[in-house]
């Protein structure tokens, strides 16, 4: 812990989605003599710890290469992830960034919600040898080919669908709208914020592109064949969908699988994620504790965005602000992952493989 490394090539900035999720991983943490701490009593003392790193990492490429990485968590509280906490968040994400500085990492991806930070003012960080992504646009990448490869698989032709985006202002909504646009059929569009809707709305339309957007999600629903949802909120609730809709849950974290009201079948998944085909491991290893996944060597898009540009020794701010997504990034990016053997996840959900 608080280590530093002599060659590291990249760097993670992240935090918990839940409190089990953290308990999960204070108490693995804790040696054998020591006792479980309960959820409250992690609650009392969380938030008060600082940015610190908790393991290191060695991924292996297809090509025979190998890099050294190290997780570093920002201890972030799971229930204050909304605007009324971003001062405090934000803080505690600049404090991770320096912490990264201090041990030398070349490449810094910040997954989930620390990527607020590199979505804003970006001038303190173009002078400083250290880079920086959110990863969004290999996040995105795997979306919307997770999103090709799933319709073809049930059959299912992209140039006949309409397909809804939640969450389609966000930096990876606009890269899943302008990838699908000429793609499908029609686009549906939801988001919170009404201005930037309506402005990405009307861009669409003086495009020709056929779309319909909406603040209210479920007057969407009901008319998509397909769903991607990339929006971060935990009380988005999907009812009347469409029978055997197919749904790409994006968001982190992944939740609407409880959320979902209908009495008709749905096809959902995880997307965003991909996996390593040559493996990694963590030291100390921790993954008994933290690796939710049904198959081995997942991990989230984002993540994996830094890797790949490490292995490419491509260290520059290669995901950075908000609606700089371009289509050909997209295709850089993904194909640079295959040639590093890591690819879009297996399909799975929180009930295994699918």
């Amino acid at each position: 812990m608080d280590s530093t490394a002599s060659s590291l090539d990249f760097a993670v900035i992240g935090h918990q989605d839940s409190w089990q999720n953290v308990s999960n991983f204070v108490n693995g943490l804790r040696t054998g003599e020591q006792e479980k701490l309960s959820i409250e009593k992690i609650k009392n003392i969380y938030s008060f710890i600082p940015a610190r790193d908790l393991f290191k990492v060695k991924v292996k490429s297809q090509t025979g290469s190998e890099i050294n990485g190290v997780y570093i968590e920002t201890f972030i509280d799971p229930d204050k992830l909304d605007s009324q906490s971003l001062r405090t968040n934000i803080s505690k994400v600049m404090n991770a960034i320096s912490h990264s500085k201090k041990m030398g990492a070349k490449m810094v991806a910040l997954g989930g919600f620390t990527s607020i930070v590199l979505e804003g003012n970006l001038d303190s960080f173009y002078t400083d040898d250290t880079k920086f992504t959110t990863g969004n646009t290999l996040t995105a990448a795997y979306i919307v080919k997770g999103l090709e490869k799933a319709a073809i698989k049930h059959g299912i032709n992209l140039s006949e669908c309409t397909i809804l985006i939640v969450g389609a202002t966000g930096d990876i909504g606009m890269a899943c709208t302008n990838y699908l646009k000429n793609r499908a059929k029609k686009l549906l569009l939801s988001a919170r914020n009404t201005m930037q809707l309506e402005k990405l709305s009307q861009q669409l339309i003086q495009d020709n592109i056929t779309i319909k957007y909406s603040t209210n999600l479920q007057e969407l629903v009901s008319d998509a064949d397909m769903i991607i949802c990339v929006a971060s909120s935990t009380d988005i609730k999907l009812s009347n969908c469409k029978k055997n809709v197919l749904i790409c849950d994006a968001g982190y974290p992944k939740n609407l699988e409880t959320k979902i009201e209908t009495d008709t079948d749905f096809n959902i998944f995880h997307g965003g994620m991909g996996q390593v085909s040559c493996g990694f491991n963590f030291s100390p290893d921790y993954s008994n504790t933290i690796y939710q996944y049904p198959v081995p060597h997942i991990i989230h898009g984002c993540i994996l965005e830094a890797m790949v540009l490490a292995f490419e020794n491509k260290y520059e701010n290669y995901s950075a602000g908000k609606g700089n997504i371009t289509m050909d990034s997209i295709e850089e990016i993904y194909n640079l992952s295959l040639k590093h053997g890591i690819s879009i996840a297996p399909f799975y959900n929180s009930k295994g493989i699918c």
